[in-house]
């Protein structure tokens, strides 16, 4: 009798191990970022991001020269993984935006405190909406930051209605890669979604694609003032950092093993019984 307990009990631990397995296989694990991808008007922001001497410094602008700064922000994109990024993607968020020029027909503009990357930029199908920056020499290497400038243009369709709303003013990154405090500007809604907000993923090499990652729509102090709504000089209007992380994704090969190792172990398990 005794015996046929501890059998059952053998096929129960058995079971028991074989269900747990699935659904470590069936769960995606949490994991460390393998990227990150952070936004601001101010590159020394990027470069310098809790330094609060820095903060006074970049704060007191005037209202019109922090438009033209969130009209074409800076990206810095930060590898955390030990394969090589060689590509960049970022969508527009907004549809009635695109990316445009920033310095004659150049799309980007490297950064000058990440100087010495060989990048080029294209827009997917050349429809504006899909920013494509590929890095040279081997790619963005594990551990390594690199900045570069964007900018954002009104597209052609809509740009008689933003004109109408907010005159010769430039769209503002807060409104057009997510939205700001819940509000949908150009929309004219205030239910929060994420279907408008920029998405961004990467090419690893060796690794492929990576995960797709969604800014998320934020709470943003001081956030009347954007496009032409300037504030006053002696307003406040910190300079913000907004990011995303994203990860690899694990290759084929290692879900397989692990089949392979549960299969071996129900093999184990019959021969015992």
């Amino acid at each position: 009798m005794i015996r046929h307990a501890m059998k059952n009990l053998g096929w129960l631990t058995a079971i028991a191990t074989l269900a747990l397995a699935i659904v470590t296989i069936a769960t995606p694990v949490a994991r460390a970022a393998d990227f990150t991808v952070s936004i601001s008007e101010k590159e020394d922001k990027l470069d310098n991001p809790t330094d609060p001497m820095w903060d006074k410094w970049l704060m007191w602008d005037l209202g019109y020269q922090r438009m033209i700064c969130r009209n074409a922000p800076y990206v810095e994109l930060t590898n955390e993984s030990t394969n090589p990024i060689t590509e960049f993607h970022l969508t527009i968020g907004d549809n009635n935006f695109n990316f445009g020029p920033v310095d004659g027909s150049n799309l980007i503009k490297l950064g000058t405190t990440t100087p010495g990357f060989n990048l080029s930029a294209s827009t997917l199908n050349g429809a504006g909406n899909e920013l494509v920056v590929a890095v040279g020499n081997g790619g963005l290497l594990p551990n390594a930051t690199v900045r570069f400038e964007i900018k954002l243009d009104v597209d052609p369709a809509y740009a008689a209605t933003y004109q109408a709303a907010f005159g010769d003013s430039r769209p503002d990154f807060r409104t057009v890669l997510f939205d700001m405090n819940g509000i949908d500007v150009y929309a004219g809604t205030t239910t929060p979604s994420s279907l408008d907000n920029s998405q961004t993923f990467v090419i690893f090499n060796p690794g492929g694609k990576s995960t797709v990652a969604t800014f998320a729509d934020e709470t943003v102090p001081a956030g009347q003032y954007f496009n032409n709504n300037f504030r006053e000089y002696k307003a406040m209007d910190p300079v913000l950092i907004f990011e995303v992380d994203g990860s690899q994704v694990p290759e084929p090969t290692s879900i397989g093993l692990a089949m392979l190792g549960l299969a071996g172990f129900g093999l184990v398990s019959r021969r015992r019984s």
